[in-house]
């Protein structure tokens, strides 16, 4: 089927490979160079090795993912299409999932997963904080923001832009900052959080569920959470009934903001600062009945793929053998290029070194408010592992 003629004028991207799924990324070294310089963040039509066409997408040859699909046939990433993609994310959330109910953080649009490449926008509060990681959609974010406004009259908005890979994609934009204390509730727990700073959007809404999880699982115990930033985990911990709720990070911002949250909610807990692996290597096993561990995005690509699967196998290994039968451990990886069946399968070399058996309780991911494009298993980074000792 032949594109129409005003859309025919878009350049023309090849690929140097054949396309059999539908990933809807491709790497520099996949892209074939054009003949004309195309400017970073162009619309361009893109056909694969044997000329079968693939759609519409941004080209950005000063990325190391030089392509991203927008659209598996010829039409362009218009206003239109994508105030009526932001809309439909949104709906989903409010409409389907109701999530406005329980809480007042949530994900309103996760790139691929809604058809946003590059996008994330999370609802703080009375905040809009976009983070954006794609030059191709830096013109429309001013008609994004006016129509968040319209769909949230008080909003506030914030646009996070990481400065490396601003630098990466040739970015004009640049963050915007709230210097503002804010605070939001989710499931009746209070936190106070910095709009657009730290990481990420300023607060980690995708683990909204697993918080709740462990809430459910902490009657009694002696819980230890480390990487425990705004304190979450270890407030759910507390409120659920632990015996005893220890909270680290290495981050003193995060320390001071983890003792703030536990005042405000009245909660009994100790928050410090510590390293996480020489914490486990200091103490005795079996001085804890559950430990969460939640450590930073440790891979960001293929270069840092050993160290960071070392770090998780090293971090697990020592928490494995804290723990005595019957403890949780409730292990995370953040890191997108970290697929599950890999993280599991570090979990057991982990167990076994550490000579612990062990059950899954749970396995789990972000909240429904980050919806997986199954073309695109990139966009499930969060995995969450519920693991009691045998």
């Amino acid at each position: 089927m032949a594109a129409p003629k005003k859309q025919a004028k878009l350049p023309e991207i090849r690929l140097r490979i054949k396309v059999h799924g539908r990933h809807p990324r491709f790497y520099r070294k996949q892209v074939l160079k054009p003949t004309r310089p195309i400017p970073a963040g162009s619309q361009v039509f893109v056909r694969d090795k044997e000329g079968k066409a693939i759609g519409t997408g941004f080209y950005n040859s000063r990325s190391q993912i030089a392509l991203r699909i927008f659209d598996r046939g010829f039409a362009p990433a218009s206003e239109g299409r994508i105030l009526e993609l932001l809309q439909a994310a949104i709906d989903y959330r409010e409409r389907d999932l109701r999530l406005q109910d329980h809480s007042e953080a949530y994900r309103l649009v996760h790139a691929e997963g809604d058809g946003l490449p590059g996008l994330i926008i999370d609802k703080l509060g009375d905040y809009l904080v976009a983070q954006l990681a794609l030059k191709g959609l830096e013109a429309h974010m001013e008609e994004i923001g006016e129509a968040l406004l319209r769909r949230y009259p008080k909003g506030r908005l914030i646009l996070h832009v990481d400065k490396e890979m601003s630098e990466l994609e040739g970015m004009e934009l640049r963050s915007t900052r709230s210097d503002a204390e804010a605070w939001l509730s989710e499931d009746d727990l209070h936190y106070r959080f910095a709009p657009g700073q730290g990481h990420k959007t300023g607060f980690f809404c995708d683990q909204r569920d697993n918080r709740m999880r462990l809430g459910r699982l902490a009657k009694g115990r002696r819980v230890l959470d480390l990487c425990c930033n705004s304190g979450g985990f270890a407030m759910h911990a507390a409120r659920g009934g632990a015996r005893q709720v220890e909270a680290y990070d290495l981050d003193e911002k995060a320390v001071a903001l983890a003792r703030d949250n536990a005042k405000r909610n009245q909660l009994s807990m100790s928050v410090a600062q510590a390293d996480a692996f020489e914490l486990l290597r200091e103490r005795k096993p079996g001085s804890c009945d559950a430990l969460i561990l939640d450590p930073p995005k440790w891979v960001h690509g293929k270069d840092d793929m050993d160290d960071g699967l070392r770090r998780y196998l090293d971090l697990n290994r020592l928490g494995f053998k804290l723990l005595q039968k019957g403890g949780l451990l409730v292990t995370c990886s953040c890191s997108g290029q970290v697929s599950e069946d890999r993280f599991l399968s570090v979990l057991r070399d982990a167990a076994g070194r550490a000579g612990r058996d062990a059950r899954i309780l749970h396995l789990g991911g972000a909240g429904a408010d980050h919806p997986v494009a199954l073309e695109c298993p990139e966009t499930r980074y969060l995995k969450v592992v519920f693991l009691q000792i045998r």
